[in-house]
């Protein structure tokens, strides 16, 4: 969940629950306060019908006038002053109205009455509904500039933010051009710009000065080697019969260093994505060259080969296609079984290559690691690691298998990466 998405579902649920409870306090408070107002109402008749029965010694008359009535009843009990609100039913609409009364003991002449004084109370439910009413557009009214405010002010406070996500996402450490962040009216934005900008610079600078020593490294390794080649041929053209052995041992081990210096320079490429040109690939046309390519290998070692390829083009680097193809070609043939198969099937979404062979000698979900290689295997133990890297800079999935003697190797493209001629 997005962090704006997660404030504006905290913030109108806060504002929600406070703002119900302030309303409903809001209400309880009004609705206290106006029934107070009645009671003093009350207690100011009651006074006035004591005053009457000291002066007079006689009860007042009954009345109901204009909302207010007075009762008088004689008990028998002792009667407890209180007040009390109740549904009283109206004599002319016959309609049930709410009354606030209070009732209270009054003593004429040695006898004892329960005098009942009533108030309306319709008028003061009323005002309460309207207060209600009220508080509930406000409520809501404050709910809609909440949303509001988080919809639009809140995102176009956080776009500084955003255009710096962004361009993270889109930087690459091979690009010369330096990162440009534009400048914020919130200093919290500006301190990471500034941060992040010094943190390109730096990751930057650090990956020229490694790909300038891979480079040079590698450059400068080329040139003894190629010596060393040279120099051995001559040897080994007049050599003796015991030192061609030895020499011809040294030869293999160079050779063996040279391809070695050459795939980890490539995985170095490839890790840093120096090859980002994407274009259409024929993959079924890079098959069926590097087929006619490795034919005599095949032919050699008797293997027979079953294709079924779909006439697909992918997009991704020409280069990196040819040495993924090239790879898993050389690596099924390489350690496959004398008189053994190769099948490969291409399909719109994926690779399968499966090749006859021995099962490994070591945990195959390392099988794609660098240097992981059999016991007897004379390679530098880099070509399904090669095979990973350029999967993962291409966005493919890629799985190994081994059943019935059979190993697979699988990519899979997506439906977005591949198409159909």
């Amino acid at each position: 969940m997005k962090m704006l998405s997660r404030y504006n579902r905290v913030n109108i649920l806060t504002a929600f629950f406070v703002l119900l409870i302030c309303s409903l306090s809001y209400y309880f408070i009004i609705r206290n306060i106006l029934i107070q107002q009645i009671d003093k109402d009350l207690q100011v008749e009651e006074q006035e019908i004591k005053d009457y029965v000291t002066n007079n010694n006689t009860l007042p008359k009954e009345s109901s006038y204009k909302g207010q009535e007075i009762h008088f009843k004689r008990s028998g009990q002792a009667v407890l002053r209180h007040f009390e609100s109740t549904l009283s039913t109206d004599s002319l609409s016959n309609e049930n109205k709410s009354i606030r009364q209070l009732l209270f003991p009054v003593t004429v002449s040695g006898i004892l009455y329960k005098a009942t004084v009533i108030k309306s109370q319709t008028q003061a439910e009323d005002l309460i509904q309207l207060i209600f009413v009220v508080t509930a557009g406000i409520f809501m009214l404050l709910l809609l500039v909440i949303a509001f405010i988080n919809r639009f002010i809140l995102v176009k406070l956080w776009q500084p933010f955003y255009s710096t996500l962004q361009k993270l996402t889109s930087f690459t450490v091979n690009d010369a051009q330096p990162m440009h962040l534009a400048t914020s009216n919130v200093d919290e934005f500006n301190e990471l710009n500034h941060s992040v900008t010094k943190m390109t610079e730096r990751v930057s600078n650090e990956f020229n000065n490694l790909k300038s020593f891979t480079e040079n490294a590698s450059h400068e390794m080329q040139t003894p080697l190629a010596v060393i080649n040279s120099k051995l041929d001559l040897l080994i053209q007049h050599s003796h019969e015991g030192q061609g052995e030895q020499l011809q041992a040294i030869y293999d081990s160079v050779r063996r260093l040279n391809k070695l210096n050459q795939t980890l320079l490539l995985l170095t490429k490839i890790d840093n994505r120096l090859y980002n040109l994407s274009e259409e690939v024929d993959l079924k046309k890079l098959l069926e060259e590097k087929f006619v390519q490795l034919e005599e290998l095949v032919q050699a070692r008797h293997i027979t080969v079953t294709k079924s390829l779909a006439d697909i083009r992918i997009l991704m680097n020409y280069d990196l296609a040819e040495i993924l193809i090239n790879n898993l070609l050389n690596n099924a043939i390489k350690h496959n079984t004398t008189g053994g198969t190769i099948q490969c099937i291409l399909w719109d979404d994926g690779f399968r290559i499966t090749n006859t062979g021995g099962q490994l000698t070591f945990n195959e979900t390392a099988i794609f690691e660098r240097f992981q290689k059999g016991a007897s295997s004379d390679g530098t133990g880099l070509g399904l690691a090669v095979v990973k890297q350029i999967c993962l800079s291409s966005n493919f999935k890629v799985a190994y298998s081994y059943k019935d003697q059979l190993h697979t190797i699988e990519l899979l493209f997506g439906s977005h990466q591949a198409f159909i001629n």
